[in-house]
């Protein structure tokens, strides 16, 4: 409001200024009657000042302003220039949306002109009749197109504001997707290694003085596996930084090929792991190669970390349009609470539409199942 008001005072006084100078320059050649010019001038300001007020008192500024025309046009001062504050009245309450108040003005200024004529010294012919009831008409009409035009303009940055919240939140959310993708990739790519290596690690400092042999195996197991799981953690962190076009990762994303590896090294970690392939499987999409090979990592690194179990099986087939994978062992610990590994692993295979399970199996121990739809695999 304190930016609007030097603005509406500049604009009134624009509109004192033009309206005074032309009726000067009308009264030269057409000079009012018996009353002094001066007092024109004054009904013209005073006609004029309302106009501060539309915004905030429209039906008395226009009532001010139209009352002050026709008392003006009532005494008989020259005419013209005087038809300028109504007329910005009128159009401004019109294309601020008051039709009906635009309306009524135009009206009244209309019949209260018609009749000052008819009963005064200057009847209205029928030429000046149409030419005041075109240009009332004009003003409404203009006023209207104004407003709409207004009206579509603040829509149209409504819609690119609200495209712009959207690509905002878009982005806020490929953001957190990519996050908890990082994380879970390098949760899941750590979290079986160090599990056997920290296995390993104990046997070594067990056997190192009794076994010196088993020993030195358990520190060869050691080493083998923090090798590979360096390198898989170089190819991760090449695709995260995104290497340029023709540059190939340091490690492809491992799949169902690379079962047999985590089966390894869960037996050199002291469990007995039994693995089922399917023997006919046509070539699955990379995602669920990826997703298989990470559900079977993170069900042996929870059977090695928490289940206290001396035997695994390992079993995936294709069944129905679905691949069936399963991880099942002998202990009685299980795995505690949903923790990061059971979460991780239910939303890979929630992101592609599968099932996930886990609990106490049947007879004993726990079992990881995982049902992810494969377009292609036959029934």
């Amino acid at each position: 409001m304190v930016r609007r008001i030097p603005m509406d005072v500049a604009q009134v006084v624009a509109v004192i200024a033009v309206t005074i100078v032309g009726t000067a320059f009308i009264a030269r050649e057409s000079p009012p009657g018996g009353l002094p010019l001066w007092l024109g001038f004054g009904l013209l300001v005073a006609m004029s000042l309302p106009l501060l007020f539309l915004r905030r008192a429209p039906v008395l500024a226009v009532a001010s302003v139209v009352a002050g025309a026709l008392v003006y046009q009532g005494l008989d001062f020259p005419g013209g220039a005087s038809t300028i504050p109504p007329s910005i009245a009128l159009f401004t309450v019109a294309s601020g949306g008051y039709r009906r108040l635009a309306g009524g003005g135009a009206l009244a200024w209309l019949a209260g002109t018609l009749m000052l004529g008819w009963f005064g010294t200057r009847p209205p012919g029928v030429q000046g009749t149409v030419w005041f009831v075109t240009w009332l008409f004009a003003i409404l009409i203009l006023g209207e197109i104004s407003r709409n035009r207004r009206e579509q303009l603040i829509a149209e940055r409504e819609r690119m504001a609200q495209a712009e919240r959207a690509r905002e939140e878009e982005a806020r959310r490929r953001v957190t997707e990519e996050r908890l993708r990082i994380a879970r990739e390098l949760h899941d790519l750590l979290a079986h290694s160090i599990s056997v290596i920290n296995l390993q690690a104990g046997v070594s400092e067990h056997l190192i003085d009794r076994d010196p042999e088993q020993a030195r195996r358990a520190l060869g197991d050691i080493r083998r596996v923090s090798k590979e799981v360096l390198v898989e953690l170089r190819g991760a962190l090449g695709v995260l930084r995104d290497v340029d076009e023709g540059e190939q990762p340091l490690a492809p994303a491992p799949g169902m090929d690379r079962l047999p590896e985590l089966v390894r090294r869960a037996r050199s970690g002291g469990i007995e792991v039994d693995l089922t392939l399917p023997e006919d499987c046509p070539e699955l999409p990379k995602t669920v190669d990826l997703a298989v090979y990470r559900i079977v990592q993170e069900a042996l690194t929870n059977i090695i970390k928490h289940a206290g179990a001396a035997r695994a099986e390992v079993s995936v087939r294709c069944s129905g349009g679905e691949l069936l994978v399963e991880v099942r062992d002998d202990g009685v610990g299980g795995t505690p609470g949903e923790g990061n590994g059971l979460v991780g692993m239910r939303e890979r295979a929630a992101s592609l539409n599968g099932v996930f399970d886990a609990g106490p199996a049947p007879g004993g121990g726990f079992l990881v199942e995982a049902r992810l739809p494969v377009r292609g695999l036959a029934a």
